[in-house]
C-alpha cells in the first residue's frame, strides 16, 4: 500500500473496529452475567416474600388456580412432606427441593430453581431458563446497541483526522508543484509539523547543492563560451592565412600554425570536459583507490608529451597507498599535475612524482625544474582560466581548477611550495583511511 493516508484509513478503521468489537464482547459478557445476577436475586425475593406473606398465594392449597403464561412456578412443601401449594399445577418440577439454587430439567425443559425453608415449610421459586435467557439476551443486545452507533461516527472522526493531518504534506506538496524550476529557495521548517522538520530540512539542503551545482553549471558555460572564442578565431585566421598563401614555405608555416592551434583547442576543449567530470563527481561514489597506480598511470598517459620535450619525468617514491576518492577523479587530478609539470617545464627539465604517508596523511607530490609560480600568484592560480602574463603559451588555464575541484570532493588540500629542484612543488594531502 504506496498511499499513507489509505494506510492510515485502513489501520485506523481496523483498530477501531477491534476494540469496538472487544468492546462490545465484553458489554455483551457482562450484561449476561449481571442479568443472571438480577433474575437470581428476584427469585430469591420472590422466596422471601412467600415466606413472610407479603405476596399473597391464590388458592393456596395442591390444587391451587394461577396464571399459567407467569415465568415463575411457586412450590410449597409442609413440614411432612407433603405439596400444600403449586402456583401452576401443569407444570411437573422435582418433589425434592435442594436449598438454593439448581439448574434442573423437567420433560426436556430446563429451568433455574431457588429452594429456601421458612417456618418449617420449603418454598420453592423456579423460572425457565428459556425465558430467563431470552429476557438476559435482550437486556444484553440493548447494552450493546449504542456501541454500533458510535462506530460509524468514529469513524467519520479518523476520516477527518487523517485528512486534517495530512493537510500540511498537501501544502507543501502544492508549493513545490507551483514553484518555477529555477527557484531553490529554502521552506521554512517553523511553518511544518514537528514530524516533518527533518524532511523540509533535507530538501532545503537539496535545494542548496542544486543552486550550488546550477550557479556552477551557469559559470560554465559563460566561462567556456567566453574562453572558446578566441582560440576558434585564431584557427579561422589561420585557416584564411593558408588559403592565401602563395608558395609551399608560406603554406607549410600556416600549415604548422594551423595545426599547433587545433592542438590548443583540442587540449582546451578537453580541459573543459575535465573540469565538467570534476564538478559532477559528486555522482561518483568514492571508494578505496590506490594513490600509487593513479600516479603510475598518469606519467604514463603523459609520456609521449615529455619524450617530445625531452623532459625526465619518473615516480622517484612510490609507497603503495590507498585513499577514500572517485576513482576516475583521483587519476584526473593526478594527470593533471603531471601534465602541468611538463607542460610548463623548459625542454630537458626533470619532472618527480612521489606517494609517501607523513604525519598521518597520504601524500601526492609532484616536483618540476621549471620556472615555478611566484608566491604572489599562487592563491589565484586556481581560479578557473586564471594564467600569469609571463606564463607560457598553449594552456588553459583550468588544470589546478580541476586539481583543486577533485581535491575539495575528496576531503583533500592542495599546497603550492617550493621545490628542491628549483622549481613548483604541489602537495595533495589525503587523509589516511581508517
Amino acid at each position: 500500500m504506496k498511499s499513507l493516508r489509505a494506510k492510515l484509513l485502513v489501520l485506523l478503521t481496523a483498530a477501531v473496529l477491534t476494540a469496538a468489537l472487544v468492546q462490545s464482547v465484553a458489554v455483551f459478557r457482562n450484561a449476561m452475567r449481571e442479568a443472571d445476577a438480577v433474575f437470581d436475586y428476584h427469585l430469591q425475593q420472590i422466596a422471601l416474600s412467600l415466606a413472610t406473606g407479603e405476596l399473597g398465594l391464590p388458592g393456596f392449597g395442591p390444587r391451587g388456580h394461577a396464571r399459567d403464561d407467569l415465568d415463575y412456578v411457586f412450590q410449597v412443601w409442609a413440614p411432612d412432606g407433603q405439596r400444600i401449594y403449586v402456583s401452576r399445577p401443569r407444570v411437573e418440577l422435582p418433589d425434592q427441593a435442594v436449598l438454593g439454587y439448581a439448574n434442573v430439567a423437567v420433560n426436556g425443559q430446563n429451568w433455574r430453581v431457588f429452594s429456601m425453608q421458612a417456618g418449617g415449610r420449603t418454598i420453592q421459586v423456579a423460572q425457565p431458563l428459556l425465558s430467563r435467557r431470552a429476557l438476559a439476551l435482550t437486556f444484553a443486545l440493548n447494552s450493546v446497541w449504542p456501541m454500533l452507533l458510535i462506530v460509524p461516527l468514529l469513524l467519520l472522526v479518523v476520516a477527518w483526522v487523517v485528512r486534517r493531518s495530512l493537510a500540511p504534506l498537501r501544502a507543501l506538496s502544492t508549493e513545490l508543484e507551483n514553484r518555477a524550476a529555477t527557484s531553490f529557495d529554502p521552506l521554512d521548517p517553523g511553518a511544518a509539523m514537528l514530524e516533518m522538520r527533518p524532511v523540509v530540512r533535507a530538501m532545503n539542503g537539496l535545494f542548496a547543492r542544486t543552486r550550488q551545482a546550477f550557479d556552477a553549471q551557469q559559470m560554465f558555460v559563460a566561462d567556456a563560451a567566453h574562453e572558446l572564442r578566441s582560440p576558434l578565431a585564431a584557427l579561422k585566421l589561420q585557416l584564411q592565412m593558408l588559403e592565401r598563401a602563395s608558395d609551399d614555405p608560406a603554406r607549410r608555416l600556416a600549415a604548422q600554425r594551423l595545426d599547433a592551434g587545433i592542438d590548443r583547442a583540442t587540449h582546451l576543449v578537453e580541459q573543459l570536459l575535465a573540469l565538467a567530470r570534476a564538478d559532477s563527481g559528486g555522482r561518483e561514489t568514492p571508494a578505496s583507490s590506490s594513490l600509487t597506480d593513479a600516479a603510475r598511470q598518469a606519467l604514463a598517459d603523459t609520456l609521449d608529451l615529455a619524450q617530445a620535450r625531452g623532459i625526465d619525468a619518473g615516480l622517484e617514491q612510490a609507497e603503495e597507498r590507498t585513499v577514500l576518492a572517485p576513482p576516475q577523479g583521483l587519476r584526473m587530478l593526478a594527470r593533471n599535475l603531471v601534465d602541468n609539470a611538463v607542460r610548463y617545464s623548459p625542454r630537458g627539465a626533470r619532472v618527480d612524482v612521489r606517494v609517501r604517508e607523513q604525519d598521518g596523511k597520504v601524500l601526492l607530490e609532484v616536483d618540476d625544474s621549471g620556472p615555478g609560480i611566484p608566491a604572489a600568484d599562487r592563491p589565484r592560480v586556481f581560479d578557473r582560466f586564471y594564467r600569469r602574463a609571463d606564463a607560457p603559451p598553449g594552456g588553459s588555464g583550468l588544470g589546478l581548477a580541476i586539481v583543486r575541484s577533485v581535491a575539495e570532493r575528496s576531503h583533500a588540500s592542495v599546497e603550492l611550495l617550493d621545490s628542491p629542484l628549483g622549481g613548483l612543488r604541489v602537495r595533495v594531502s589525503f587523509p589516511r583511511p581508517s
